[in-house]
């Protein structure tokens, strides 16, 4: 491979250098067949899509795109005589599964006896192949003397073999293309234009099949795929038949020469496998001494390297004398003497780039948080609001379905907490820090209450309860789900009825499945929606979102008793997702980031409805992971997103059609004026007199 991805033939004779198939994408997989003649080159088109072409090795045939799928196709393996491929695909459930494909067509009409026949035939001819032999060195010639040589040519005998010189790569060059016949066409025999078709699936398991080998027979293939719970080294005839377990999982780096064991690393180190499950283990140790300021030095390089060539733009675009920068962060890495010191020289290289997505960090860093995590002790939490208050601290708060609203007797606003396992509470310090080390333990915690009607100067009783404090991610997402009715009775309430709220909170597969499964109750019976991506931190699943909420009717249902007068109606069962059709508005602010960013820009291109809030975070690039001789793992960003009129949304976050700030003072009194103002724009657009049946 030259560049990025361009597959280049290099003339041993002559040193001409001719590209054979051009391309740009770093993780194309390069294969050859067992004989050489042909090259298996898996790689993504512009689209992302992976697909698996078949060109000559020598160039005398352009590449055949074989698979033909807009799903990812990858891990091309050859039969040792070429009539057979297999490789691994993701087009059914979007999980990677085994695929076979006869390239030569007679073989799918062989019957079940010749095709035994066949595999017998090729498992004979397996084992009568031989390594290529080395061939000897040519001999070094002596220093030429000053006199000139007298003719030893011999007059008799010719020279014994072992005595010639090897002939240099012109002479050997020269000699096959003398002696030697027409090169064989190497596409003879198989029919590459319509595979795609003729493609079959061989295995059917939950999960991801990976570190996938085709035995050179043809006849079976070995992979890792789910064994019931457990993953393990799986072998399978071509057409799926006879899945045999063969070793506990390991993972496959390749098949001996002879094609009967596989190659792995598991947890016992190297090995080979038969397909029996007999195993042989190989120890493997070794010392080696590092130059720390070499090794720093190297990895800053290779980071140099990695964001010249494949960051999203060019350096230069960005104005930067990307050689003269590397220089310059070099000599200072060189001079790191800690992971976090060198994470820290190389975060300051690469954030020349001024971009979102970046990142470096040692497997020995800490990334700066101070110290080992198991080193701390982690804080419980009551799922109660505190403030200082005379003899402890006092409940301004109560969490709905925390420990302390479940509790018995539960937590009431206005209680004072006194005592946390009869240790008393000091009101000088949050209630948390006494609850260190308690998450998921019992704890019995004291607290005094007033009666409703008491005196002021009536003594509270004194009461308690055992409580097991929860985690701050269990925390987290409760005032998260809080937050969320909070604000669909907000809603409720500002439209009268007519307008249903979901938030989303990550654009992730689950937030996306709590999005459909609460698009019913939230939109039901009302006029419109507010989605609202505010504080969401991104993902992948944009358009999938899309899918449900800009999607075009064309058509309605009706059963024979159903309401004619209903024309919104449509089977569920036909929809890749819920949808709704509807008027929608959308809320956004300065903390919605990435996949949430493009979602806010496509609604507002795709014209859907108002985006209320503020301008989104700008930090919106596709990124991938390299990693450096050490494990150093590098965040790259290597594809940019771009709005129709070319502008980069990377440092253009998505504009709202209505600009609304969200100010401490509004937040401090319980008021959301960005919600309120979604909910105003949104009313507009609603009929005037409120629409029976169902809203989506």
């Amino acid at each position: 491979m030259r560049d990025l991805a361009d597959l280049a033939r290099l003339d041993l004779a002559t040193g001409e250098v001719t590209v054979m198939h051009p391309g740009w994408d770093d993780e194309t997989e390069v294969v050859f067949s067992p004989d050489g003649s042909l090259i298996a080159l898996a790689e993504h088109d512009q689209d992302f899509n992976k697909d698996i072409w078949i060109l000559a090795a020598d160039g005398s045939k352009p590449a055949v795109n074989v698979t033909r799928h807009p799903d990812n196709d990858g891990n091309p393996r050859f039969s040792a005589d070429n009539r057979m491929l297999a490789f691994t695909s993701e087009r059914t459930n979007e999980e990677f599964d085994v695929w076979v494909v006869m390239l030569d067509r007679d073989l799918e009409g062989y019957s079940a006896r010749d095709l035994e026949q066949y595999f017998k035939d090729a498992a004979e001819a397996q084992k009568k192949r031989k390594p290529l032999e080395r061939k000897a060195e040519p001999e070094k010639s002596e220093p030429a003397k000053s006199e000139p040589a007298k003719s030893e040519t011999p007059t008799s005998d010719a020279a014994k073999p072992s005595e010639t010189a090897a002939p240099s790569v012109a002479d050997t060059a020269t000699t096959a293309t003398a002696d030697s016949k027409p090169s064989k066409d190497p596409f003879e025999g198989l029919e590459l234009e319509d595979a795609y078709l003729r493609v079959k699936r061989v295995t059917t398991m939950p999960g991801d099949e990976v570190n996938f080998e085709f035995l050179p027979t043809g006849e079976r293939m070995v992979f890792v795929g789910a064994d019931g719970k457990d993953r393990a080294i799986q072998s399978v005839k071509w057409d799926g038949s006879e899945l045999k377990k063969v070793a506990p999982a390991a993972a496959i780096v390749s098949l001996n020469f002879a094609g009967d064991r596989v190659v792995a690393l598991g947890p016992s180190g190297a090995q080979t496998v038969s397909l029996t499950g007999e195993a042989k283990t190989f120890d493997i140790t070794a010392t080696s001494e590092v130059d720390l300021a070499k090794r720093n030095t190297q990895k800053l390089e290779e980071i140099a390297r990695i964001m010249g060539g494949k960051f999203y733009v060019d350096p230069k675009e960005k104005g930067l004398d990307w050689p003269a920068l590397t220089a310059q962060y070099r000599e200072l890495a060189a001079r790191a003497r800690t992971a976090d010191e060198f994470d820290f020289i190389a975060n300051m290289f690469i954030g020349h780039l001024d971009a979102s997505h970046l990142g470096v960090r040692s497997p020995d860093g800490n990334g700066g948080g101070g110290g080992s995590a198991s080193n701390r002790r982690a804080q419980g939490r009551l799922g109660v609001a505190t403030a200082r208050s005379e003899g402890g601290r006092v409940v301004t708060d109560v969490l709905p379905d925390s420990p302390a609203a479940l509790a018995n007797p539960k937590l009431e606003v206005g209680d004072t907490i006194t005592a946390i396992d009869f240790e008393a509470v000091d009101p000088a310090k949050p209630l948390e820090s006494m609850l260190a080390g308690k998450t998921g333990q019992e704890v019995f915690v004291s607290f005094t209450r007033k009666a409703a009607n008491a005196t002021p100067d009536a003594k509270p009783a004194e009461l308690g309860c055992m409580i097991v404090p929860m985690g701050s991610m269990e925390e987290r997402a409760l005032r998260y789900r809080a937050e969320v009715l909070a604000n669909a009775r907000k809603v409720d309430e500002l439209s009268g009825g007519r307008i249903g709220y979901l938030h989303i909170q990550s654009m992730d597969q689950a937030s996306l499945d709590r999005f459909e499964r609460d698009l019913y109750a939230a939109a039901t019976g009302r006029e419109g929606l507010l989605v609202d991506v505010r504080n969401n931190g991104g993902g992948f699943t944009a358009d999938r979102l899309l899918s449900s909420i800009d999607v075009r009717p064309h058509a309605y249902a009706i059963p024979r008793e159903g309401d004619r007068s209903r024309t919104t109606s449509y089977p569920q069962d036909r929809l890749f997702i819920q949808r709704y059709t509807l008027p929608m508005a959308m809320l956004c602010n300065e903390k919605s980031f990435s996949n949430a960013e493009i979602t806010s820009h496509a609604f507002k291109t795709l014209g859907r409805g108002p985006l209320v809030g503020q301008q989104t975070a700008g930090g919106v690039i596709s990124t991938g992971s390299e990693s450096l001789v050490d494990g150093t793992t590098v965040r790259m960003p290597f594809r940019g997103w771009y709005l129709f009129d070319g502008t980069d949304m990377e440092e253009h976050g998505a504009m709202p059609d209505f600009v609304v700030p969200q100010t401490p003072e509004d937040e401090s009194r319980g008021y959301d004026a960005q919600l309120a103002k979604a909910v105003e724009e949104l009313l507009k657009s609603l009929p005037k007199k409120p629409a029976s049946g169902a809203g989506g």
